[in-house]
C-alpha cells in the first residue's frame, strides 16, 4: 500500500533526527564538563574527555546517518515496486485484453496497494465490457449490461419490474422518411426513457437499448406505473414533430408492411410491457425476456400507446 512508503520515509526521518539530535546532546553536555574541567585546570584530563566525547558524537551521528540511509533505501526499493506494479497495470491495459482475463489474471494481491490495483482494472474492465456493448446511437448499456443487472437483482433478492419499450410501426416510418430520421426518433425515445426514469425512479434504476427500436428500463414495483405513464405523456407528446403537417393532418402514412402488402399506418405510437417478480420468480433473465416478448406481444395488438404488467402469480393471465 502506498502507506508502506509514507511509513519508511517517515521511519528514516525520524532515525535519522534522533541520531542527529542525541549526537547534538553529547556534544552540549561534553562541552559543559570541559568548561568544568578547565577550572580545576587538570588539562589531561579534559583532552581525555574530548577524544571520548568526539567518538560518540562521531557514532551518534553515524548511526543517524547510517538508520537514515537504509530507511530511504527502503523507501526507495518501495517506490521502485510500486512504480513496476503500476507500469505491469499499464501494460495489462495497453495490450487492450481486459476482456478475456480473469481475475486471477491480474496482480497477485500482496498488500492493499496490488489490491487497490487490481480492483481499479477490474472496474475498468466491466466498464469496457459496457462501453463495448452500448448502443453507439443511444450511448445506452445493451444486453450484457441488462442481463448484469438482473442477475444482480435476482442473486441479492432486490424486487424489480423490468419494462421492454418498443415502438409501433417503426419499420414504416423509418422506411418511408428515411433512416436518419429514424435514427433521430430513436435517439429521442432514450432520453424520453431517462428523463422519467430520472424524474420517478430512482437514481440507481437503470435504462438500456437492446438494439433498433427496443429498449429495456429497470426500476422497482412501487415505481414502475408512474415511470410507465411518464414515458407514454411525453411520447405521445412529441413524436407528432417527427411527422410533417400534411401527415400529422391525416393522422397516418402509407407503406408496405412486411409481408408487401400495403397498408395504413397511424401517428407512431408506444408499448412498454412489465414482468416483475413482485408476485412471481424467475429462474433467470432468459425467463424474463420470454415473458415479456409475450406481453408485448399482445400489448402491441392494442391502439395507441399502451403499457401493461404482468401480474401473474402462476402460469393465469390477471393484468
Amino acid at each position: 500500500m502506498h502507506f508502506t512508503l509514507i511509513r519508511y520515509i517517515l521511519i528514516s526521518f525520524l532515525v535519522a533526527v534522533a541520531g542527529f539530535m542525541l549526537a547534538c546532546l553529547v556534544a552540549l553536555s561534553s562541552l559543559e564538563q570541559v568548561a568544568a574541567q578547565l577550572e580545576t585546570s587538570d588539562v589531561a584530563a579534559t583532552l581525555e574527555m574530548i577524544r571520548n566525547n568526539q567518538f560518540i558524537v562521531l557514532l551518534l551521528s553515524l548511526v543517524g546517518f547510517l538508520g537514515g540511509l537504509i530507511g530511504m533505501t527502503s523507501a526507495a526499493h518501495q517506490a521502485a515496486r510500486i512504480v513496476d506494479r503500476l507500469r505491469q497495470a499499464t501494460i495489462y491495459l495497453g495490450d487492450v485484453v481486459l476482456d478475456e482475463m480473469s481475475p486471477d489474471d491480474f496482480l497477485l494481491a500482496s498488500d492493499g496497494l496490488d489490491r487497490e490495483i487490481q480492483e481499479m482494472m477490474l472496474k475498468i474492465k466491466n466498464s469496457q465490457q459496457r462501453y463495448l456493448d452500448a448502443s453507439p446511437l443511444t450511448r445506452l448499456p445493451g444486453n450484457l449490461a441488462i442481463e448484469q443487472v438482473l442477475k444482480g437483482k435476482m442473486e441479492h433478492g432486490e424486487k424489480f419490474a423490468l419494462c421492454y419499450i418498443d415502438l409501433d410501426d417503426f419499420k414504416a416510418f423509418n422506411d418511408k422518411y428515411g433512416y436518419a430520421k429514424g435514427s433521430d426518433l430513436i435517439k429521442m425515445t432514450g432520453e424520453v426513457l431517462y428523463r422519467a426514469k430520472d424524474e420517478y425512479a430512482d437514481q440507481q434504476d437503470f435504462v438500456g437499448h437492446i438494439g433498433g427500436d427496443d429498449f429495456v428500463l429497470i426500476t422497482s414495483p412501487d415505481k414502475v406505473e408512474s415511470v410507465c405513464q411518464a414515458i407514454l405523456d411525453e411520447f405521445d407528446s412529441l413524436i407528432p414533430d417527427y411527422y410533417p403537417p400534411e401527415d400529422r393532418e391525416t393522422g397516418f402514412i402509407e407503406g408496405s408492411d412486411r409481408y408487401g402488402v400495403m397498408r395504413r399506418f397511424p401517428i407512431m405510437s408506444i408499448t412498454i410491457a412489465v414482468v416483475s417478480d413482485e408476485k412471481r420468480s424467475f429462474k433467470s433473465p432468459i425467463e424474463i425476456a420470454r415473458v415479456a416478448t409475450e406481453i408485448k406481444d399482445y400489448a402491441k395488438s392494442l391502439p395507441g400507446s399502451n403499457y401493461l404488467i404482468d401480474r401473474r402469480i402462476t402460469t393465469r393471465w390477471d393484468t
